[in-house]
């Protein structure tokens, strides 16, 4: 039974301004697009528009879903802006915990403070007898409590794991916990169960559903128990409902475990490229530099592994026939994945992938113009912590921050994507941030201008981009006949409203296969 959708302005994404009047959609697929007067005859019902404005539907290309649906369950401090104010608000919550119990922050920014100085272990204890761990907005860096430290045997004579770092001043503990050294408390929590991370995957499913989204590329099995715990939770509540599609990267950790399982994939939840990080971030210093952070000239950041071990992971990957996904943000880290690339490459018509590739310069972009080589980037990057970064990385390396249209203009294959819960998963937010380089709010001409990109690129990156990216660009990212009936229906015209006006567009309804699993009501 088909049915027409029309009576509002749909774009095809296939080529600037291109617009149809009808799409006609039968069994989760478009059949057909043109005139009304065409297609009606062929309709058993009509799906009016109500003069909402339809795209193919929007995907957040790089995501930690259940990572997501965790911020939507625990102690969001993202708008906390002064230490006084985080410990208040810490303090309500730990007053009301038994001591058995954990209490999880996230989003913790200190660049929003006057002073932008974290809470001292001492600090952080005094809060209450519960268990304490803050996530910063990097993810790349914790603070616990003593009671939290304890729990995952760490101390003063604990050395700093591979890859990580266990801070401490004169040799004693300061709570501050980065990269490879915070997985040895959230890695290992004693609430992490199944129902937990159905409750949380439910959430951010529902949620990502009301930004637009139809589907995302998400990392989530390494970090919630044995990697059939995730993947129980995805055939319960994604594949079943079939109102989301997700693609899920593989952390070389659990590579071979899941390739040796028996899965089999779905338009609703597919298995990808094997992920490695690199290094770490900006916020904590460990994003790996050619040269040393200008306000710590000591400290050039952290590779996380040497390039031999890199070059065993991607050979691996190679053995069963995989691309590789990288985290890479310092323009070291960068570098070095690239050569291993170079001297591995995947198989003819494959892509590899750099995520966040967040500091370049001239002969990183042709590195990466000769491979075969995507990018997915999180254009929201540039705007919370750019002035941080600058004094990190000083006025001439920070040209280099957060590239688009330099990428784009060397032929690249580029989507977008929020790094949720990192940002806000608003695909809107994202385009905003793409086309003006700026925070909410802000009138200058941008951070590094020269990088900004027109509307239809930056939509393109949650379209065509993000099919690109997984090799789906002949089914998936355009309204044309054989794709997928994804569409993200908008209230408003992405391509002609006030630029100011792009972020608060609201999503009048989001479609998986020709099915409407979210409306605005």
């Amino acid at each position: 039974m088909a049915t027409l959708w029309t009576g509002g302005k749909i774009y095809t994404m296939a080529q600037v301004g291109e617009t149809v009047d009808a799409v006609l959609v039968e069994d989760g697929k478009i059949v057909a697009t043109g005139s009304v007067e065409s297609l009606s005859p062929l309709a058993a019902s009509i799906q009016h528009l109500e003069g909402n404005i339809m795209y193919p539907g929007f995907v957040d290309s790089h995501l930690h879903i259940i990572g997501y649906g965790e911020k939507l369950k625990h102690l969001d401090v993202s708008a906390v802006t002064s230490k006084e104010a985080l410990l208040e608000k810490l303090q309500e919550r730990m007053s009301e915990a038994s001591a058995h119990e954990w209490v999880i922050a996230i989003g913790l920014n200190e660049n929003q403070f006057e002073e932008p100085i974290f809470p001292t272990l001492a600090e952080l204890d005094a809060l209450g007898n519960a268990h304490l761990i803050i996530k910063r907005s990097c993810h790349h860096l914790i603070l616990a409590n003593s009671k939290a430290l304890a729990f995952a045997g760490i101390t003063n004579a604990t050395p700093s794991p591979e890859g990580g770092v266990i801070d401490k001043v004169d040799g004693q503990l300061t709570g501050v916990l980065k990269d490879a050294a915070l997985y040895l408390i959230v890695n290992h929590m004693p609430h992490i169960t199944p129902a937990y991370i159905e409750d949380a995957l439910t959430k951010a499913v529902a949620s990502l559903q009301s930004y637009g989204l139809v589907g995302g590329h998400s990392e989530d099995l390494s970090y919630y128990g044995p990697p059939s715990q995730p993947i129980q939770a995805y055939r319960k509540i994604v594949e079943a409902q079939q109102s989301f599609k997700v693609h899920l990267l593989q952390h070389h950790t659990v590579f071979e475990e899941v390739a040796k399982m028996d899965l089999t994939p779905s338009p609703f939840l597919a298995f990808g490229a094997m992920k490695i990080f690199i290094d770490g971030a900006f916020g904590g210093r460990t994003a790996a530099l050619r040269q040393p952070y200008c306000d710590d000239p000591d400290n050039a950041g952290m590779l996380i592994h040497t390039t031999e071990q890199l070059t065993s992971y991607v050979q691996l990957a190679r053995q069963y026939g995989q691309t590789v996904a990288v985290h890479a943000i310092g323009d070291l880290a960068i570098d070095m994945i690239l050569d291993v690339f170079a001297d591995n490459p995947p198989q003819d018509g494959q892509l590899d992938r750099v995520i966040h590739c967040s500091l370049v310069d001239e002969e990183l972009l042709a590195k990466l113009a000769a491979l075969p080589v995507a990018v997915d980037m999180q254009p929201q990057f540039v705007q919370g912590e750019y002035q941080a970064e600058l004094s990190r990385l000083g006025e001439e390396r920070a040209q280099g921050l957060h590239p688009l249209k330099s990428l784009l203009d060397r032929g690249l294959i580029v989507a977008g994507g929020s790094d949720a819960p990192i940002e806000v998963p608003n695909p809107l937010h994202g385009i905003y941030a793409a086309v003006t380089r700026r925070n909410f709010g802000e009138t200058h001409e941008g951070y590094n201008p020269h990088e900004k990109i027109s509307r239809f690129e930056a939509v393109r990156l949650y379209t065509v981009g993000a099919a690109e990216i997984i090799g789906q660009q002949f089914r998936r990212g355009k309204i044309a006949e054989g794709y997928a009936a994804d569409f993200t229906i908008l209230q408003e015209d992405v391509f002609t409203v006030e630029t100011d006006q792009l972020p608060h567009i609201q999503v009048a309804c989001t479609v998986v296969d020709g099915k409407i699993v979210y409306e605005n009501r």
